[in-house]
């Protein structure tokens, strides 16, 4: 089992990535390498979100930073 989905790992063995809003070409944002940015919409994702992006199940193991901020003012 790997910690990259099948997405990730074409992509790094090809070093191409596509937009999932477009279809367009990703780039790099810096020299870090940890944030890719689509040339054409400008949409961006995390290097280790890549391929995870519609995926439900995925969504489902981390909360966004709303909801857990939003469970926290209700705790309060």
């Amino acid at each position: 089992m790997s910690i990259f989905n099948e997405k990730q790992i074409e992509s790094m063995l090809s070093r191409e990535y596509t937009c999932s809003q477009c279809g367009e070409k990703m780039e790099f944002e810096d020299e870090w390498e940890d944030i890719l940015v689509c040339v054409h919409c400008g949409h961006s994702v995390d290097l280790d979100h890549y391929g995870f992006e519609n995926d439900e199940e995925y969504e489902k193991l981390y909360p966004t930073r709303e909801e857990v901020l939003g469970s926290e003012e209700k705790e309060n």
